[in-house]
């Protein structure tokens, strides 16, 4: 045998040894997650416990919140989604991975999540921080959300709500049917630029959409497929660094903008200083930083991230709760008699009246409940030494969390989860839901991490609805001709609607008229 067929003979010995080699390791990991591995007792799909690519998958869909609670109703209150992953169902979990038990370590945010901002290299925002950091932001960030602050925004807010009612008017005039998914995006984009930076971005004003809107939602989409990434590989690691070079780039690019552009408006705020009256987020923010308790850069980066959290989360809830109202009529007539009885005139309506309103109260919890902001869960890893969620023992670094639209949509949970029903909390209307596990409803997350805003949303949720329905009477217009088919159907779990992380919403046309008294 020759020199040159002795080689390719030890070539293929040796590719057959590797390709062999290769199988055995792929067939030991296997056997491992089956039958081996911590989380081997609990339910789910096969491909779900031997490999991360089911997860990725319903992510790059922009389906997986659905598939979770798909596989819920199927294997019960906690799912195995990945090798090393479970998701829960049930609201003691909630407590036990994101509130502060006594006794217990906090779980940590889990190296797949990815934050809604691109990082600054020895910064983070508030929601990506260790627990020091976290604690020392929040600190000084929360004032800009106090109850006093909030008390003092609201004439910022209002303004932004009556320059709304007034664009929609012509509109009402003419009956041409308008989107109000973008209405309520250009509002609250609107009102959260006045807040983190002391102007507006025109949307309102001029009827389109700013060019940064589009920043906002590709961000909250790369981030989806980024998470993605870290699914199949280590965070940080090269494979995984490797993968990410595959997220179009226009994608990546818009996140970095994002950034840049926030920075920019960032600094020229900072440079206004306290000169500046006007009750913005960063009106606070500096005024209690005198004494350094956060940095430039942090400012700068919570500012980026207030534009996202503070704007997409609070137009999708009003798109989701206004097409819940207009697909129950006695939900809709009931809390427009209430908000027309209570307020004769839009002069008369103050948050502090609205936050009394019963029935509006019950449509938004019911509007957080089935159509939750974050439809997707936020992942915890359990601290070294193991904890326990929901009654189970698991070990330290298993990835686990509570998905929001698996959790609100629940039979174990709701009774009728699917169906619109206000009246579920209230009393005494609500009398045939007492035994519900209202708990498992936290649309703002909850314990030292919750949402930071939440108090700011009510207060944007409320004057937008009270305001909208004192003013007009609403009704859809995209179910007009026959054979029209509605894109808002919630069967099937809202088939024609996306999420990536937040929801990819679909048109809500309707057409408007001037309400009649």
């Amino acid at each position: 045998m020759g020199v040159v067929e002795l080689l390719l003979s030890n070539v293929k010995i040796a590719a057959l040894g590797v390709t062999f080699l290769s199988f055995a390791y792929v067939f030991g990991v296997v056997i491992y997650n089956l039958y081996f591995h911590p989380l081997a007792k609990y339910p789910g799909p096969f491909l779900a416990k031997i490999s991360p690519i089911y997860s990725i998958w319903g992510l790059f869909r922009g389906r997986w919140p659905f598939d979770v609670h798909q596989l819920h109703l199927k294997y019960g209150p906690i799912l195995r989604t990945m090798p090393n992953e479970l998701t829960f169902t049930d609201p003691q979990a909630w407590k036990d991975i994101y509130g502060h038990r006594q006794g217990h370590p906090q779980f940590h945010k889990d190296p797949i999540h990815v934050g809604s901002v691109q990082d600054i290299p020895g910064s983070t925002t508030l929601t990506m921080a260790d627990d020091a950091n976290h604690s020392r932001q929040r600190r000084t960030l929360s004032h800009a959300f106090s109850q006093k602050a909030l008390l003092e925004q609201e004439s910022i807010i209002r303004g932004y709500v009556d320059l709304l009612i007034q664009k929609l008017r012509p509109f009402a005039e003419t009956g041409q049917p308008i989107n109000m998914c973008d209405w309520f995006n250009f509002t609250t984009f609107d009102i959260i630029g006045d807040m983190a930076f002391g102007e507006p971005f025109g949307c309102l004003k001029d009827g389109v959409f700013h060019s940064w809107v589009s920043l906002i939602t590709q961000t909250i989409k790369a981030g989806a497929y980024e998470q993605a990434t870290r699914r199949m590989f280590k965070s940080g690691g090269f494979m995984q660094k490797f993968l990410c070079k595959f997220i179009p780039s226009d994608l990546r690019e818009k996140r970095y903008r994002h950034l840049e552009l926030s920075r920019e408006k960032c600094l020229k705020r900072i440079d206004e200083g306290l000169r500046r009256e006007h009750r913005d987020f960063l009106y606070y923010i500096l005024r209690q930083n005198e004494k350094g308790g956060v940095s430039q850069d942090e400012i700068i980066l919570n500012s980026a991230l207030f534009i996202v959290a503070g704007s997409e989360t609070t137009a999708s809830l009003l798109s989701g709760l206004l097409m819940w109202l207009l697909r129950t009529p006695s939900a809709y007539k009931r809390l427009t008699d209430e908000i027309r009885t209570a307020f004769p005139t839009a002069s008369d309506m103050h948050f502090t009246d609205l936050q009394n309103l019963p029935f509006m109260n019950a449509c938004i919890d019911e509007g957080l409940r089935i159509f939750p902001p974050v439809p997707t869960g936020l992942t915890r890893t359990v601290p070294a030494g193991g904890d326990t969620v929901a009654g189970e023992y698991l070990p330290g670094g298993i990835t686990v969390s509570c998905h929001s639209w698996a959790a609100t949509h629940s039979p174990h949970n709701f009774y009728r989860p699917d169906e619109f029903v206000p009246e579920r909390w209230l009393e005494p209307d609500g009398v045939a839901y007492a035994g519900e596990n209202k708990d498992a409803s936290q649309p703002f997350s909850l314990g030292p991490r919750g949402c930071i805003g939440k108090h700011l949303s009510y207060l944007e949720l409320r004057l937008i609805l009270g305001s909208l329905l004192l003013h007009y009477d609403i009704e859809r217009a995209d179910l007009d001709g026959p054979g029209t088919e509605d894109i808002w159907d919630p069967s099937g779990d809202l088939r024609h609607v996306k999420a990536f992380n937040t929801w990819n919403k679909p048109p809500l046309m309707c057409r408007l008229r001037l309400a009649r008294r």
